[in-house]
């Protein structure tokens, strides 16, 4: 719909840009139906209650997109994205808008720092990180994920005739904060008889929309799309066990204008189920409270998690009461706006008897945590249980 890539002549468009905007900002106040989901549209419509969406201006627009933090809820809601004529992607142009901002006034060292996830950088941040708080402006109560002290080690078994073959897009937070998780989905494939494969990935880009820089996100999107593409050309599939990348894998046709098929981890094991490749068992009789995550609705694969959760017996029950409130890095620094945000959805899992909670979100499940005092699981760590049971 927009090109978010810097180098194309389209992006620093402010002609178009403010036409956008107001064409998709006349439709949002005639429907208002987006006006509790984050602090963009209360503010969208108190201006455009004041002078109509007519007159609206870039300053306008320029005043509202630093509150947005990319959850996509408004598309996932909207009732008027494509096909419908009216052609609705308020997201996708929030995306372009906080882009096309960042570029223009430029980035701070804080934003750079928020962005450093990658090598050669992971090694100094992680020595600074547990006294970085202060100087990211990241609020004294805002729930941070711990670094790992060892980092992502992968044990990748050797499969013989398997019935799949994965190239893993691991991401960052798997490298640097959840690597139980990330050899948690090895292990479960491996069980499985799908090979997996690894590779040395950069970060998927989200921290680089986060901060707003344009330019890296491009780079990012170039780098890891010609290390897929090249894996797909050897019968590979692409599989990421966290929404918000696969959801930015998705995004490089927006950058870089390169269409990649990526799999949810838990998508990727319903279809091989569903095409009698692989035999799950039946053997996890818990009770479970799932939120579901917005990046995962955006990708409009269903509930894949939930529907393997129930086929091995679980009973599951949907929390469904919004975004957490932390998508990453706004969420961090903005925590007294996440928690309003993500207060009823806490509020469910604050008062929950569930015998676990699970989300395929790991920075929603820092809300989670801090909600209940209990850590949630990934879809997949269920189903790992599930296989070490029968």
């Amino acid at each position: 719909m927009y090109s978010l890539d810097p180098e194309d002549t389209s992006f620093f468009d402010s002609s178009k840009l403010k036409s956008e905007f107001v064409r998709q900002a006349s439709v949002c106040h005639g429907c208002r139906l987006c006006f509790n989901y984050c602090f963009v549209f209360p503010k969208l419509f108190s201006i455009t209650d004041k002078k109509g969406p007519k007159e609206l201006t870039l300053e306008d627009l320029f005043s509202i997109v630093p509150d947005c933090f990319h959850c996509k809820m408004c598309y996932n809601n909207c009732p008027y994205t494509p096909p419908h004529e009216f052609n609705m992607d308020f997201a996708h142009l929030m995306d372009w808008a906080w882009l096309y901002y960042k570029q223009k006034t430029g980035l701070s060292l804080r934003d750079y720092l928020f962005e450093a996830v990658n090598v050669p950088f992971k090694k100094i941040v992680s020595k600074i990180y547990p006294y970085t708080k202060g100087f990211l402006g990241i609020k004294e109560d805002a729930p941070m994920p711990q670094m790992s002290d060892k980092g992502f080690k992968p044990r990748v078994g050797k499969i013989e005739n398997p019935v799949a073959k994965v190239i893993l897009f691991h991401t960052c937070l798997i490298e640097n904060f959840y690597p139980d998780l990330g050899q948690d989905v090895i292990e479960v494939y491996n069980k499985l008889g799908i090979e997996v494969k690894l590779a040395n990935f950069l970060c998927c880009g989200a921290p680089m929309l986060d901060v707003g820089d344009a330019k890296m996100l491009k780079k990012v999107a170039e780098f890891n799309s010609s290390i897929l593409e090249n894996f797909i050309k050897q019968g590979y599939d692409v599989v990421s066990p966290i929404p918000t990348c696969s959801l930015m894998i998705e995004e490089y046709k927006n950058v870089i204008n390169k269409e990649i098929k990526v799999y949810d981890a838990m998508e990727y094991l319903l279809k091989l189920n569903r095409e009698g490749k692989i035999k799950l068992p039946r053997s996890f009789n818990k009770t479970v409270l799932y939120h579901t995550p917005c990046h995962l609705k955006y990708l409009k694969i269903g509930l894949p998690g939930v529907a393997i959760m129930r086929s091995l017996g679980a009973k599951v029950e949907i929390a469904d009461k919004g975004c957490s409130g932390i998508d990453g890095g706004w969420g961090l620094r903005n925590y007294d706006k996440a928690k309003i945000i993500g207060k009823k959805m806490m509020e469910v899992f604050s008062q929950s008897k569930a015998e676990v909670f699970v989300t395929e979100c790991p920075l929603a499940g820092l809300q989670i945590f801090k909600a209940s005092g209990k850590r949630p699981l990934h879809p997949i760590q269920v189903l790992k249980e599930a296989l070490s049971i029968g």
